[in-house]
């Protein structure tokens, strides 16, 4: 039977690992998930999101989450149309233009005619716009920095274990 009780001492046994017999998963076939762990996973997932968010807007300089994120596909995909861009940050097109509007505004993107298509134009991500997508991520990673330099060393070690899982689970979703 697997072990839901409450964390010990040390913050661990809350849940049952493979080495202690518990919780061995047989891979993508598995089932069986323990219910507790996967409803403990997402709400933890979704605090540690709130709770990011929450120091990035704590930050005067700080743009809202929405404008982040369209700067961030940007940088990470290149010059785009507002319709790509859109889709890839799950948002209709009207939401995507008055976000862009503000981002050009702002000169932290810029707007350009499209090369291929006359009708249409493309952005990209401008150095000011680099500049607050670097100073976003340094504000979160700043606070990951503290929250997890208050773990256990047994703690990190189960986080840096399952780093590579979290990030492949994040991957699949997008």
């Amino acid at each position: 039977m697997r072990s839901t009780s409450g964390p010990s001492s040390t913050g661990r046994g809350r849940y049952p690992t493979p080495a202690d017999g518990g919780g061995r998963s047989t891979g993508p076939h598995d089932d069986h998930l323990d219910p507790v762990f996967v409803a403990t996973l997402r709400t933890s997932i979704t605090k540690i999101a709130r709770s990011q968010r929450a120091e990035r807007q704590r930050d005067p300089r700080a743009l809202p989450f929405s404008l982040i994120s369209a700067l961030s596909t940007l940088q990470r995909k290149g010059p785009l149309t507002p319709t790509q861009l859109a889709r890839l940050e799950g948002v209709r097109k009207p939401s995507m233009t008055r976000a862009l509007a503000t981002l050009i505004e702002g000169g932290l993107a810029i707007k350009e005619n499209d090369e291929y298509d006359g009708r249409q134009f493309i952005v990209r991500i401008s150095d000011k716009g680099l500049t607050a997508v670097a100073e976003s991520r340094r504000v979160v990673d700043d606070w990951y920095s503290r929250r997890l330099s208050q773990l256990s060393r047994q703690d990190l070690a189960d986080l840096m274990r399952a780093g590579g899982a979290l990030a492949r689970l994040a991957d699949e979703t997008s």
